[in-house]
């Protein structure tokens, strides 16, 4: 992967690392000490969901910064690499879970049904780029193999 490249995308994740970084301290503080008329329980969970959604972007933008420095090192078919997409996966998945979490108590504080199939919709297609991350370490675990076949070839 080109320098230029590899900068770029360095950049992007550093931004978006700091971006999360402040939504995560803004949404997660507002929703618990905001005004709203929430009861409290909701509050907190609600705050906890926000929080700990972000968390999940933040452990994604870092496991990619990792694969990132792998292909840089040209060690991207190493088994290191396969722990990084797996927690990528994790990441991706545990969005999915927490914005149908939020999505039902905001639904059931509200009273507004048509929500919780909303958040549920949001969530399958979340959960459906987990699942193309999946498929993508199906790709890597192949490649891996044929490279291993390569070196041994050689």
């Amino acid at each position: 992967m080109p320098l230029p490249v590899t900068t770029l995308l360095r950049g992007i994740l550093v931004v978006g690392f700091l971006v999360s970084l402040a939504a995560q301290i803004v949404v997660g503080g507002g929703l618990l000490f905001g005004d709203g008329t929430a009861p409290l329980p909701a509050k907190v969970v609600l705050s906890a969901a926000a929080v700990l959604g972000f968390a999940c972007v933040q452990v994604a933008i870092v496991s990619v910064w990792r694969l990132v420095s792998l292909v840089r090192q040209k060690t991207v078919f190493s088994p290191v690499a396969f722990r990084w997409v797996d927690a990528i996966i994790a990441a991706i998945g545990g969005v999915a879970f927490f914005v149908l979490l939020a999505g039902y108590v905001v639904a059931e504080v509200d009273d507004a049904p048509g929500l919780i199939l909303l958040s549920t919709v949001f969530s399958l297609l979340i959960a459906g780029v987990a699942l193309i991350v999946y498929v993508q370490r199906m790709l890597l675990a192949q490649a891996a193999g044929f490279s291993a076949e390569l070196e041994a070839v050689i």
